[in-house]
């Protein structure tokens, strides 16, 4: 499965408590990047569980206990849409493939 940041954006925004629209995404959509979110040091929670009846990248399930500080920073400066939309124009500029290492680039080179 593909990493999709806007799902990733999304999600830090709902665990931190507010109402986004997530229809648009498959459960399995969801649960792979919840998953990334605890792999990335974004999130705390204890580690996915996968079916150990099939091989799979999707996780049955994933439990996020709370943002980390790294995961509020992040957060906090692409809350607004108009300063995630500056991160993605920066980025897309500078020639670089989003990852969160370019984000922390943009938001550094942008927003300090």
């Amino acid at each position: 499965m593909k990493r999709d940041f806007e799902l990733v954006r999304k999600l830090l925004l709902h665990i931190e408590g507010e109402q986004v629209e997530l229809s648009s995404y498959t459960e399995e959509q969801i649960l792979y990047h919840k998953a990334l979110l605890l792999d990335a040091g974004l999130a705390e929670g204890p580690k996915p569980h996968y079916s150990s009846r099939q091989f799979s990248e999707i996780p049955d399930q994933v439990i996020i206990r709370r943002l980390t500080w790294e995961g509020h920073d992040l957060i906090d400066a692409i809350r607004d849409e108009g300063h995630w939309q500056k991160v993605k124009d920066w980025v897309k500029e500078a020639g670089k493939i989003l990852t969160l290492e370019t984000l922390k680039e943009a938001i550094q080179t942008l927003f300090s």
